[in-house]
């Protein structure tokens, strides 16, 4: 069997496949770093557009390692795509005998659930894409852009594979479903929208990424997949929840590189502490808005108490929280606060 290519990268010793593609190889700051390159180029290297971002942001945490922040699942391109070419056929397998079966019809989820959540929340994934797509672009560092790059890929594939689920679900639905109006307008949706929008006015990469990976995913995502898998599951909708307990297996991925990253930055640092607090102070009451906003959906689905889930995920997350030294935030109505002033 011929050796990989990247096997013959490095003629004086064989590394391994992450370790040259990610962190020796890419990354703004192989350049910004590194002393063998001419200082001028170097200092103009961070190039300012019109707009005054430059082509790598600044952080307000403190960061001299680049690669102390690494991967554990060691994704690269080639490892990514045999990795989710294989998710992909069992999505393909699971809609394609749901149709056999004809199990998209006669369907007894809410329908709140299956009419307004499943063609809305597309564009939570599309948002949570922006996000990130603006992180990997304005790091320096390329063990972050690689983690946020594949998430970009995730958030597509979401959003794309929901479009597909919910024309089959709501083919025999009276009149159009406009997910647009849905998303902009829809009750349940509306403080989840709101922590996207303002997380797309966010500068600091870093900021950005603790965000969605550190805060919204961990509070959000584990209450999305009980109303996406158990509600559906318990409705006779065996197809809807299989669905998405395949794709729920990135944003697993994406919460544990949330930690693996607040875990990296804390040890490089102690003034990173009160950076990462700061963050949560800002965005934690916003997260709980969010799932506030799923109440009536578990009501519909009449089998969970939302108060119980809720409850628990939030306990599971103030756990988390205690292993890293950081304090759960008091919620007492909206904390956000900018970071900056945007004129118009």
């Amino acid at each position: 069997m011929a050796k990989s290519s990247w096997s013959y990268l490095k003629g004086e010793r064989r590394v391994g496949e992450y370790e040259e593609m990610t962190v020796q190889s890419i990354g703004h700051w192989s350049i910004m770093h590194d002393t063998s390159w001419p200082q001028a180029l170097r200092d103009g290297y961070h190039l300012f557009s019109g707009t005054g971002i430059g082509m790598t942001e600044p952080t307000s945490l403190h960061i001299k390692n680049g690669a102390a922040y690494r991967d554990r699942y060691k994704l690269t391109y080639r490892s990514y795509i045999l990795q989710q070419d294989n998710e992909e056929k069992k999505l393909d397998a699971i809609f394609d005998t749901a149709k056999q079966r004809d199990c998209f019809s006669d369907l007894q989820t809410p329908v709140s659930i299956r009419r307004l959540y499943i063609p809305a929340i597309r564009h939570f994934f599309w948002g949570a894409g922006l996000m990130q797509i603006y992180g990997s672009a304005y790091t320096p560092y390329g063990p972050v852009m690689n983690t946020l790059l594949f998430q970009v890929f995730d958030a597509m594939r979401h959003a794309q594979r929901l479009v597909e689920l919910s024309w089959e679900i709501n083919r025999d639905a009276p009149g159009e479903i406009d997910s647009r109006e849905i998303w902009m307008h829809w009750g349940p949706l509306q403080a989840l929208r709101k922590y996207i929008e303002y997380g797309l006015t966010v500068f600091d990469w870093g900021e950005s990424f603790v965000a969605l990976n550190f805060v919204l995913d961990p509070l959000f995502l584990p209450l999305h997949e009980r109303l996406m898998i158990e509600i559906p599951e318990a409705s006779g909708d065996w197809a809807i929840a299989h669905y998405w307990l395949c794709l729920s297996e990135d944003s697993k991925r994406h919460i544990t590189t949330g930690e693996d990253f607040i875990q990296a930055v804390l040890k490089e640092d102690e003034r990173n502490h009160a950076v990462v607090q700061g963050w949560l102070d800002r965005w934690y009451g916003l997260a709980i808005d969010a799932i506030d906003g799923l109440r009536p959906l578990f009501e519909d689905g009449g089998i969970l108490d939302f108060d119980e889930v809720k409850d628990e995920t939030l306990k599971r997350y103030s756990e988390t929280l205690s292993r890293y030294g950081l304090n759960t935030p008091a919620v007492n109505g909206e904390s956000y606060e900018p970071a900056i002033s945007i004129s118009r």
